[in-house]
C-alpha cells in the first residue's frame, strides 16, 4: 500500500512544468509559434519539433507541452498522454503479463470507467466491498498505463484493471476478460472538458471551450482520438472474452446492465446477479445518489482535483446541447458519419446526437471517471427475447428501436475530419 501511494502522491513541485522543459517545446506563454483555436494541429505542426526533442532528451523523457489555451499534455512514443505519465510505465503496461483471471475495464475517458469498476468490484468481491483513505478505488483497481507493469504484479487477484488503451495497445489474452464501454461522443466531449478543467495536472481551470472542442475533434487530447479508439474495438464485438456496452443503456436500465455483466463474468458474479435481493443491493449501491456520497473513495481528490465534488459530476444524455454551438455539433456529426460509415456504430445515438426536434432528456445518472447497449454475440440483436417477462431484456431491443428513426444529423462540415485524416 505504501508503495502505491509513493507512486500516486504528488506535490506542486512535482507537477510537470513547461518552465522545466527545453525552450523550444511549444508552451505557454512564450511559444515561438503563433497558435490559434482553429489552426493548431499537433500532428502537422509539432511532430518534427517533438522528434528533435526526443533525440536530445532521450526516449525515456516525455515531452511536456502546452500551447496557448490548451491543456498541459505529454508526448510519449508519438502518443499524447496526461503530463504526469512516465514512458516506462506506459510501455511496460502495453506488454504486461496478463493472467487468465484478469478483468480489463476499457474505455475512452469519461465513458463510465469508475461506474463499471464499482459494479465489478461488487460482483467479484461482494456487494459490501470496502474502500477507504489509502485504499481508494484507484488503488484497488489501478490504471495500468499510469502505474506500469511492475506495480501491477502487486495487485490482489483476481485483478480488476482499468485502462484507456485502444485495442492496439491493450495487453491481449484469449482467457482474460474485457469490458469495453462506449458513450456518444458529444456527451463524452462535454464530460472530458470538465475533467480537464477540474484536474490540476492539466493547468486548464479557465480553459477555452471552443479550443477544447477543436482538440477533441482532431484527436489532440490525452489518450488520443475518440473515433480511433472506438474503431479499434469494433472488430472485436464477437470475441468470446469481450462484452461491448453502451453507457446510455446502463443509464436507462441499470439492473439489466448489472445482470448482463454478472452473467458475462460467470462464477460467483453470476450467482450473485441470479439472487434477486443481492442484485437489488448492487443496483442500489450503483445509482448516482449512492455514488455521490463520500467521493473520496474513488480517488485521492485533494491531491489532484480543484473541486472535490465534481469527480462524479452529473450524467445522462444530451447535456451537450447546453454547450455545443450548432456549427460544432454539425462538425462532430460529419466526422462521426465519415468515421463510422459501414460499421454497426453508424446507427447508434441517432436520438442522443440529433440537434432538432428532440427534447433534452436529463436522466439523473452517472458522469464519472474516469453505457449500455451490447452489440456482442450475447444476444443483443436477438428478437426472440420476451421483454414483458424480464425487463432486463429491454437492453436488447434499443438498437432496433433506434434504427427506425430517420436520421436528423446534418451534412457537410468536413473540415475537422481533414485534421483527423492526417494520421
Amino acid at each position: 500500500m505504501a508503495s502505491f501511494l509513493k507512486h500516486l502522491k504528488l506535490d506542486e513541485t512535482e507537477l510537470p512544468s513547461c518552465e522545466r522543459t527545453p525552450p523550444c517545446t511549444p508552451k505557454t506563454p512564450c511559444s515561438p509559434l503563433e497558435l490559434s483555436n482553429h489552426s493548431f494541429c499537433f500532428r502537422k505542426v509539432h511532430m518534427f519539433i517533438i522528434s528533435v526533442l526526443i533525440l536530445n532528451l532521450g526516449p525515456d523523457t516525455p515531452v511536456i507541452y502546452q500551447p496557448e489555451g490548451h491543456p498541459k499534455q505529454a508526448v510519449i512514443d508519438g502518443e499524447i498522454w496526461p503530463p504526469i505519465f512516465k514512458a516506462r510505465n506506459v510501455r511496460s503496461a502495453k506488454c504486461m503479463r496478463v493472467e487468465d483471471e484478469d478483468l480489463f475495464i476499457v474505455t475512452y475517458p469519461k465513458c463510465g470507467t469508475t461506474w463499471l469498476q464499482h459494479i465489478c468490484h461488487q460482483l467479484l468481491r461482494g456487494e459490501y466491498y470496502q474502500t477507504s483513505e489509502g485504499n481508494e478505488m484507484c488503488i484497488q483497481s489501478p490504471m495500468i498505463e499510469r502505474m506500469g507493469g511492475q506495480f501491477l504484479s502487486t495487485v490482489p487477484h483476481p485483478r480488476i484493471l482499468k485502462t484507456h488503451f485502444s485495442r492496439i495497445n491493450v495487453p491481449k489474452s484469449n482467457k482474460a476478460k474485457y469490458i469495453y464501454c462506449v458513450r456518444n461522443p458529444k456527451d463524452c466531449l462535454i464530460s472530458y472538458y470538465h475533467h480537464n478543467r477540474n484536474f490540476k495536472i492539466y493547468n486548464f481551470e479557465n480553459g477555452d471551450f471552443d479550443t477544447f472542442v477543436d482538440l477533441f475533434l482532431s484527436g489532440q487530447l490525452a489518450f488520443g482520438d475518440y473515433f480511433d479508439h472506438l474503431l479499434s474495438w469494433m472488430p472485436h464485438i464477437e470475441d468470446e472474452n469481450v462484452i461491448f456496452l453502451k453507457y446510455e443503456d446502463m443509464v436507462e436500465n441499470l439492473e439489466g446492465a448489472v445482470y448482463k455483466i454478472g452473467v458475462f463474468l460467470g462464477g460467483n458474479a453470476q450467482k450473485l446477479v441470479e439472487t434477486p435481493h443481492r442484485l437489488e443491493t448492487v443496483v442500489k449501491n450503483s445509482r448516482i445518489d449512492a455514488m455521490k456520497k463520500d467521493q473520496k473513495r474513488w480517488f485521492p481528490e485533494s491531491q489532484f482535483c480543484r473541486h472535490k465534488s465534481e469527480f462524479i459530476r452529473k450524467g445522462g444524455s444530451r447535456d451537450w446541447k447546453n454547450y455545443l454551438k450548432k456549427e460544432q455539433s454539425d462538425r462532430l456529426d460529419a466526422i462521426f458519419r465519415t468515421r463510422m460509415a459501414g460499421t454497426a456504430a453508424e446507427k447508434w445515438w441517432i436520438e442522443e446526437m440529433a440537434w432538432d426536434n428532440l427534447p433534452i432528456t436529463f436522466i439523473t445518472h452517472l458522469d464519472i471517471e474516469d453505457d449500455f447497449e451490447s452489440v456482442s454475440r450475447r444476444g443483443s440483436f436477438c428478437s426472440s427475447i420476451d421483454v414483458a417477462k424480464d425487463p432486463r431484456n429491454l437492453l436488447t431491443y434499443r438498437s432496433d428501436r433506434r434504427s427506425s428513426f430517420v436520421s436528423l444529423l446534418s451534412s457537410g462540415y468536413g473540415s475537422a475530419w481533414s485534421l483527423t485524416n492526417s494520421h
